[in-house]
């Protein structure tokens, strides 16, 4: 959760790496920004800004259908996984390496139930992806689908990898940092729903946070957006970077900078990514 000291430290940091003119500039940018994008979504179709136009009401509905068929995909994923469960927790325990307890009498049928839920996610993850590529490919023009269905498996891959690197990496860090403040008088005794909990919100996180590098390609690719703007935003990403950690990771100082740390990794890579394509294509 974001909570007064994630606050107070990413306002130091966007006045350190903005500087007080940068970042109240920025602060009105992104404030207009939303006010035009608004008025745009408001005058679609030419219906005016007091009424909402049908093309808008149609997108408005097809995003609906595609949110409710990627949530019901999720059911027969978490049905499969449930079996699976104690062997799933078994695995997820290890960063830890410790014994888990529980305290209420649900609290380990619940346990499960939310591994079960958790691994029918990731797992249809890929139907998930299919249906956001559904709903965006009746907007895109033929070069811009290519590029699309591109990026499609690295987007599954980047997703696994960013899972893969907040269990192997992340996690045994974080909780060698955290434990460490235990003492003969004060032990720690951890939860299982706390703990999976943790556990989790981290890993998803993680592989949400590393789609950064397709989103900013495509945007790219599909010339919705320049690399010149990325690029004289980097100090205001930067500063996001560090919300997002905030926002998206348990609160501890160290997961929410293990996690800032890699997605401005992924963003300058993506810039790097960027730039070789729009060469590329000019000498093609």
């Amino acid at each position: 959760m974001l909570g007064f000291n994630e606050v107070v430290m990413v306002a130091v940091l966007a006045l350190v790496i903005l500087g007080p003119g940068r970042m109240i500039q920025t602060v009105r940018s992104l404030r207009r920004e939303t006010e035009d994008l608004k008025r745009e979504l408001m005058k679609e179709d030419g219906t005016g800004g007091d009424e909402e136009g049908p093309g808008f009401i149609y997108h408005l509905e097809e995003l609906r259908r595609r949110i409710i068929i990627s949530l019901l995909c999720i059911i027969p994923f978490t049905a499969v996984a449930f079996p699976f469960a104690p062997k799933i927790i078994q695995f997820l325990r290890h960063p830890y390496g410790g014994n888990l307890i529980f305290i209420a009498p649900a609290e380990a049928f619940v346990v499960n139930i939310k591994v079960a839920i958790a691994m029918g996610v990731a797992w249809a993850f890929p139907v998930i992806a299919y249906q956001m590529w559904r709903f965006i490919a009746p907007g895109l023009y033929p070069g811009e689908r290519k590029v699309f269905l591109a990026l499609f498996s690295s987007s599954i891959l980047l997703f696994a990898g960013g899972m893969a690197f907040a269990y192997f990496a992340i996690l045994p860090l974080a909780f060698r940092f955290l434990l460490q403040f235990s003492a003969p008088w004060f032990q720690p005794m951890l939860t299982a729903g706390k703990y999976f909990s943790f556990v989790f919100k981290l890993i998803i996180a993680f592989g949400l946070a590393f789609q950064m590098p397709i989103v900013i390609f495509f945007l790219v690719a599909a010339d919705l957006a320049s690399l010149e703007t990325f690029s004289s935003y980097r100090r205001a990403i930067w500063v996001v970077s560090f919300v997002v950690g905030a926002v998206l990771t348990p609160p501890d100082v160290l997961s929410q900078v293990m996690m800032s740390l890699p997605l401005i990794l992924l963003f300058e890579a993506s810039l790097l990514v960027s730039r070789a394509y729009l060469k590329a294509r000019g000498r093609k």
